[in-house]
């Protein structure tokens, strides 16, 4: 059965990633595979803020950051009663394998990992795979 192909440009998408270059990198990646409106933040606290002010159909976002990691986004973000959707989905980009990061990500609602430093065909499908639901 064809799917009809997904027209990105419809979507916003959040990248929240503390080092400026690998954020720059992602944004592009996704500017490639179609995306028109891309937020960015540098940590889970501005990470919330860009969520309550565009509410995003998707999220990219680092684990490791400070002060606010992705880990306590997530779970802010699976709490808040401030965005839209507290159900967005959120896609970790990480170079974690250790299950008890991966464990506490996926109780707190995680969609998926990307790992980093994520490449066009990872992230794309990832997020293909989010938005076809």
């Amino acid at each position: 059965m064809d799917r009809k192909p997904v027209e990105y440009e419809h979507y916003n998408i959040l990248v929240i990633e503390d080092q400026p270059f690998v954020r720059r990198t992602i944004m592009q990646i996704l500017s490639q595979i179609g995306f028109r409106k891309i937020f960015e933040a540098d940590n889970g606290e501005t990470g919330m803020q860009e969520c309550i002010r565009n509410s995003p159909d998707i999220i990219v976002c680092d684990i490791d950051m400070k002060p606010v990691s992705g880990l306590q986004f997530l779970a802010q973000l699976r709490a808040s009663a401030d965005v839209r959707n507290n159900r967005t989905p959120v896609v970790f980009l990480t170079n974690h394998t250790e299950s008890d990061i991966v464990k506490k990500a996926m109780a707190l609602g995680v969609n998926g990992f990307v790992v980093k430093p994520p490449s066009f065909g990872a992230l794309k499908e990832r997020v293909d795979r989010l938005l076809a639901r």
